[in-house]
């Protein structure tokens, strides 16, 4: 008999939330087991715990450097803010744990080719939490865009969110180097990428809003390989229906309210200039989805689809994109 993998969360905020819904599933029909919460405040702690069922035999841990240990864990989500990752990733993977970190995974690409390397000298597997991945309606479509549209030539992401934390530690440039970069356009690049296939990418304009400090809006201009362009808006400042257009040869597709934290939104497609017909797909948790394909890939002895290589790529992307927003 397998024995469940035993993993860990680490955070008490918004994303930690959403990994402990997935993980209270995986728990329930025993592909895996949630086997304890860290956070830094106990208060905080208790409350989280409470509020999202964990398990009353979960450990609860204030102190990180305990939480990691191998013989009570498997695996870690690291839910922590994004200048945090490093040394966090780097504990666990020292200790032996696979690891599944939120986006951005390092605040700059060296940093993020490090911990890579760190896992793979260590034998752990590392996931990027890209969740939007996993969304039943993108998966579909991406595994049946030639057909659908035909070849892919540009890919168009809109996500604007007022942000309500408008005090909080992205805000204020705090364990983070970017706001609307790291909480919305890391994902809508990751999509952009993940569409265009294994194009060789390439940021050829951007812009942000300051000019300087914390970005609160920006977008950008990029190609992946010869063929497929795109194009990248996202703001915390203000709402706009969230939109992923793929536009092929033979037609488009139109994702609306699809970048979200819960697998919503609708699907239609349009060849030749006709009506949009609707694309069905099977909702499903996309959170839930991305910890089932984790834990798969860690029993498989395989790399994650969003592996730690593409979060330091997206990374890379980043910087590329900071680079020309600050110089225009």
């Amino acid at each position: 008999m397998v024995l469940s993998l035993r993993v860990g969360l680490v955070g008490a905020g918004d994303a930690a939330g959403h990994h402990a819904r997935a993980l209270n599933a995986l728990h329930a029909d025993d592909t895996a087991r949630w086997s304890g919460v860290c956070a830094r405040d106990p208060a905080r702690l208790d409350a989280f715990c409470d509020r999202h069922g964990a398990p009353p035999d979960a450990l609860r841990s204030v102190d990180l450097d305990r939480f990691l240990d191998p013989a009570a864990l498997d695996a870690v989500v690291l839910a922590t803010p994004d200048g945090l990752h490093p040394a966090h990733v780097t504990l666990a993977a020292a200790r032996g744990l696979h690891v599944l970190v939120e986006k951005p995974i390092a605040p700059d690409a060296a940093t993020a080719l490090a911990l890579v390397d760190a896992c793979r000298a260590a034998g752990v597997r590392l996931g990027a939490g890209y969740h939007l991945r996993h969304h039943a309606g993108h998966r579909s479509v991406r595994d049946n865009l030639r057909a659908l549209i035909g070849p892919l030539r540009h890919v168009d992401v809109r996500w604007a969110w007022p942000d309500p934390a408008r005090d909080g530690w992205r805000a204020r440039g705090r364990d983070a180097r970017w706001w609307a970069l790291a909480a919305l356009g890391t994902h809508a690049l990751d999509l952009a990428q993940w569409f265009a296939g294994d194009g060789a990418p390439v940021v050829h304009g951007g812009w942000m809003r300051p000019a300087s400090g914390i970005d609160e809006a920006a977008g950008m201009s990029a190609s992946f390989g010869d063929e497929v362009t795109a194009h990248v808006w996202v703001s915390v400042e203000q709402r706009a229906a969230p939109r992923v257009l793929l536009a092929g040869l033979d037609g488009e597709l139109e994702a609306v309210g699809t970048l979200g934290a819960r697998g919503a939104g609708a699907i239609t497609l349009r060849r030749g200039g006709g009506e949009r017909l609707v694309v069905p797909f099977d909702g499903c948790d996309p959170y839930e989805a991305q910890l089932r394909a984790f834990v798969a890939a860690v029993r498989e002895g395989r790399d994650p689809d969003a592996s730690g290589d593409d979060g330091a790529r997206n990374v890379a992307l980043l910087e590329q994109w900071t680079h020309l927003a600050r110089r225009t």
